[in-house]
């Protein structure tokens, strides 16, 4: 068995992290001034992730399968999804219930469409309601995040 490194020091938290502690200081402190009264609505602002979705997703799939020599076509959504229970329909012969999706730990499945929120893993992007989430966190005040959850 391995020997515990201690030499490290866990004292001092990464800037990034004090950095975010403050804006969450900043957001649970009370105002030092009250709010104008003619405060109203939170404007809705325009912030982009890093990367931009591409949006020429939408098509056909086409898929031949070797062991028959059928070729099958299938709907690309706008999304870059297919649905699962299309590839239902390749099967090798009549006692085959048909292809079976096999993503352990979904990796790459969808289960649900959200038009509040966009995860994607690989590229490090969480966007809630259009906004990424570091720009909510770090940028926005209490009240614009609580009127987006509204």
């Amino acid at each position: 068995m391995g020997k515990l490194d201690t030499s490290r020091s866990t004292s001092s938290p990464a800037p990034t992290a004090r950095g975010r502690l403050a804006v969450l200081t900043a957001h649970l402190a009370p105002p030092a001034v009250d709010p104008p009264s003619h405060f109203a609505a939170v404007e809705r602002f325009c912030v982009l992730s890093n990367s931009d979705l591409p949006t020429h997703l939408k098509g056909t799939l086409s898929i031949v399968d070797e062991r028959t020599g059928k070729a099958y076509k299938t709907s690309v959504s706008e999304h870059g999804t297919i649905n699962a229970s299309d590839l239902k329909k390749i099967s090798a012969g009549k006692n085959d219930k048909g292809i079976k999706l096999y993503d352990p730990g979904y990796l790459n499945t969808a289960p649900v469409r959200s038009a509040i929120s966009y995860i994607d893993g690989d590229e490090g992007i969480l966007r809630y309601r259009g906004y990424p989430i570091e720009e909510l966190a770090e940028k926005s005040t209490f009240v614009e995040v609580a009127y987006l959850i509204s």
